[in-house]
């Protein structure tokens, strides 16, 4: 009798510990996966065509390619595009300047 009373508590601590260790596996999982699309961002990948015209290839955060772009659209699109400190001097009201006396 007292050796199927240890046999069951072996059983339950060994059923514990997997239980524990699992726990644990899939907790550093969602960490690490959490912790990968915090860091990447979107990237391009310079390619050439077949007719020699530079090309770009964006990726989005899981490095797969989302879209194709010619060097010439993507450059067009980056210089429409005004970065924060230009919008915010454009907001800015401008104050006139002092009259020469």
């Amino acid at each position: 009798m007292a050796k199927k009373k240890k046999a069951k508590k072996a059983a339950k601590k060994a059923k514990k510990k997997t239980a524990k260790k699992a726990a644990k596996k899939t907790a550093k999982k969602a960490a690490k996966k959490t912790k990968k699309t915090k860091a990447k961002k979107s990237r391009r990948t310079v390619l050439y065509s077949s007719k020699g015209k530079k090309l770009y290839a964006v990726r989005d955060k899981g490095g797969k390619f989302k879209d194709i772009q010619t060097y010439k659209r993507a450059h067009t699109m980056d210089m429409k595009r005004k970065s924060k400190a230009e919008v915010a001097a454009a907001a800015a009201p401008v104050a006139p300047a002092p009259a020469a006396s």
